[in-house]
């Protein structure tokens, strides 16, 4: 307690304890260090991580079959692979990045965000093309063991 004039003021009133002080930083080190390994081996969110990754280069580099195996069993029961490539094939958007950001997971869905760039062909008349970028959320879930892309309707 120090006096400043008539006031008096108290800086700490209790004395430190070395040893505390020590555990409570190997403790909040430790924790920090277990929270913030999402990319460790054997975590469900690495796996998913990677798998999304590996989607975005298969159709980065229009390879469309490989992009296809990464689609829920769901989705490719109703749409077949020659539909699903003509699909990609026919649109005016083309991809030309996606950089993983961030995911959140739950036991069996997990949220994956991308930074994606993309061009946009004849996007309006007099115009050739147009290049930007987007942050893109997708769903994956987990199946059997297997993690898959849910797309939106």
């Amino acid at each position: 307690m120090y006096k400043l004039g008539k006031q008096k003021i108290t800086v700490w009133p209790y004395r430190a304890n070395p040893g505390l002080m020590i555990s409570v930083l190997v403790a909040t080190l430790f924790l920090s260090a277990c929270a913030g390994n999402s990319r460790a081996p054997g975590s469900g969110g690495e796996f998913t991580i990677e798998r999304a990754e590996n989607r975005w280069n298969a159709v980065l580099t229009g390879d469309y079959e490989t992009a296809y195996e990464f689609y829920s069993p769901g989705y490719r029961s109703r749409k077949s692979l020659a539909d699903f490539t003509y699909e990609l094939r026919s649109r005016r958007v083309h991809w030309t990045s996606a950089q993983y950001k961030e995911h959140s997971c739950l036991e069996n869905s997990c949220t994956v965000l991308f930074d994606v760039g993309f061009t946009v062909i004849r996007p309006a008349p007099g115009l050739d093309k147009w290049d930007s970028s987007q942050a893109i959320s997708e769903k994956w879930v987990k199946t059997d063991g297997q993690w898959w892309f849910l797309p939106e309707k």
